[in-house]
């Protein structure tokens, strides 16, 4: 197990930060890819806020818990969906392929839980990842 950094990150956190699947593959086997930074986020947040499908999809095949939140309740599909970079609609695809349901209300709000789909909905102004959720309630 790798030491971590002072904001509790792992080499594999950056790693996913960045999209960098070949050094995902190299430290999926020394490091923990649910291994939590000290804001409760997981290498897979990191991947899918950067629009890193590839990344996601090494991280998901390494282990990564799809359900994962962090300490605010947020998963990794809607850091996906608020990517502002790199490839979000196929992250989406990849995290709902692998049984993400952006309607769990998981996210902690002055008016009680909401779900990522309700923020999505409310904040992303873009058709593309609207398109994304079409089909769900």
């Amino acid at each position: 197990m790798t030491d971590r950094d002072e904001w509790g990150r792992q080499p594999v956190h950056y790693a996913a930060r960045d999209g960098d699947v070949a050094a995902i593959t190299m430290l999926r086997g020394s490091e923990d890819v649910n291994a939590t930074d000290a804001e409760g986020w997981i290498p897979l947040h990191f991947a899918a806020q950067g629009g890193h499908a590839k990344a996601v999809e090494a991280l998901l095949d390494a282990g990564a818990d799809v359900y994962a939140m962090t300490d605010k309740g947020f998963p990794a599909i809607y850091w996906a969906a608020v990517a502002a970079g790199g490839d979000p609609v196929s992250a989406i695809r990849v995290l709902r392929a692998h049984g993400a349901d952006p309607t769990r209300a998981t996210m902690r709000t002055y008016f009680g839980p909401k779900s990522p789909l309700y923020f999505i909905r409310q904040t992303t102004s873009n058709p593309v990842i609207q398109a994304e959720f079409r089909d769900m309630p």
